[in-house]
């Protein structure tokens, strides 16, 4: 018969791949237009994400300590601080011998721009606009966060000549109805938006997300690899049955492979 911790981390499991592949996919569709996916895939990927880094502590601390869990509280110390969990898992990772994950300051910049942008959804950005609403003290709105990260992107991952080609066809077509159309829109930071920019920015941020996508690919190959580590190194214990399952099977759709993360939309 198999312990309860191997179920109830199994069922973890599934919850943590379900809210990473919902957040990434949600992300390939986020756009000006399409606002809503931003916040969904902030949801999905903080949590999965938090998740995810959790479960490698528990694992580590199950076989360091016979098995037994982390208490309520020691839990609850960790908080929602994604970039303080992940360095306590590249800790870990040293700790057992191996190179992941690495240091979040040895990823790409734009890799850093976006995890302290979940770490900051996840303990408090998640509640910006009611929070804006009531007048209360206010941190900065995670739209606004995320325009900023999609014009790095722009400048360090895609190409000036790609960027043109959506400014020239935008500025074509924009020409062509400016006369016939009136548009009221704004943009990620709430600034108004003309005709062509309202044209072009769907494009740039097409552009932007599945390198985004990319980086954060490039951050969870290597904690799959550390959580598959923990894994296996159950079944040296000499256990009747292994206290967890095989967590990095709940994991096996993260490729990091450039041409297929940047082709692909749906996730897993």
């Amino acid at each position: 018969m198999l312990p309860p911790s191997f179920n109830l981390l199994e069922q973890e499991g599934y919850l943590i791949s379900s809210c990473l592949t919902t957040g990434l996919t949600e992300l390939r569709s986020a756009n000006v237009h399409n606002k809503g996916a931003f916040y969904s895939a902030l949801f999905n990927l903080s949590i999965g994400m938090e998740r995810l880094l959790k479960a490698i502590i528990i694992m580590e601390h199950m076989l360091n300590n016979s098995l037994t869990t982390p208490t309520k509280r020691q839990l609850k110390s960790y908080g929602h601080n994604i970039i303080e969990l992940y360095e306590i898992c590249v800790k870990i990772g040293k700790l057992r011998g191996v190179n992941t994950p690495p240091p979040l300051s040895s990823h790409a910049q734009a890799a850093r721009e976006i995890m302290n942008l979940l770490n900051e959804f996840a303990q408090s950005a998640r509640y910006h606009n009611l929070d804006a609403l009531s007048k209360s003290q206010t941190g900065v709105d995670p739209l606004s966060q995320w325009s900023s990260v999609l014009l790095n992107v722009l400048v360090s991952d895609v190409s000036k000549s790609q960027q043109e080609k959506i400014f020239t066809r935008a500025k074509l077509i924009a020409q062509n109805i400016d006369d016939i159309t009136l548009t009221i829109m704004h943009d990620l930071d709430q600034n108004p938006m003309s005709t062509e920019q309202a044209l072009a920015m769907p494009g740039l941020h097409d552009q932007a997300v599945k390198h985004i996508v990319l980086h954060i690919i490039k951050v969870l190959s290597p904690l799959r690899e550390l959580i598959s580590d923990i894994s296996h190194a159950a079944y040296g214990l000499g256990e009747g049955t292994p206290p967890f399952p095989q967590m990095q099977e709940f994991l096996e759709w993260i490729w990091d492979d450039r041409q297929y993360v940047l082709r692909k939309k749906k996730w897993p």
